[in-house]
């Protein structure tokens, strides 16, 4: 199964209702998180961060963090995270939710199978199209010039 996920989905609906020809979107976490665990998790689109992830302030967690967690359960599964990543605060004596959590010293990528894309270097459009490859599995390195990851199988 496809999942595709995000923690505001008011924020992705356009994406959401495009790119899920190829995917479900899930808003719990946890089913996520259900899902890896009995192997029926194929790929997961993370949009920015998700929701419902037990055990964290303000019930929340950013992408980067989310795909740690199912590389835990099944290191395989291929994970796209737009604009995710886990920072550092400035400030660790103010607690903020997590979506918010974007300065600082940023989070090093440890797993492999994780694609880091950036709004930065994509439009709108193109980040519809590169959502909707990566889920049909059409998706070449030449469509994501801009990237981080330590290796990915496309």
């Amino acid at each position: 199964m496809n999942i595709f996920t995000s923690g505001t989905p008011e924020l992705c609906s356009t994406l959401r209702e495009d790119a899920c020809s190829n995917a479900q979107f899930e808003y719990n976490f946890q089913q996520v998180i259900a899902l890896a665990k009995l192997g029926q998790l194929k790929k997961l689109c993370i949009f920015m961060d998700v929701w419902n992830v037990e055990g964290r302030s303000f019930n929340g967690m950013r992408g980067q963090g989310a795909a740690e967690l199912i590389h835990n359960i099944d290191p395989d599964i291929q994970i796209l995270i737009w604009d995710g990543r886990e920072f550092d605060p400035d400030d660790p004596e103010i607690l903020i939710p997590p979506a918010f959590q974007i300065d600082g010293k940023i989070h090093p990528i440890i797993n492999k199978n994780e694609l880091y894309l950036s709004f930065d270097h994509y439009s709108e459009e193109r980040i519809l199209e590169v959502t909707k490859k990566f889920f049909s599995k059409t998706l070449t390195f030449e469509d994501i010039p801009k990237r981080e990851c330590l290796t990915f199988k496309l």
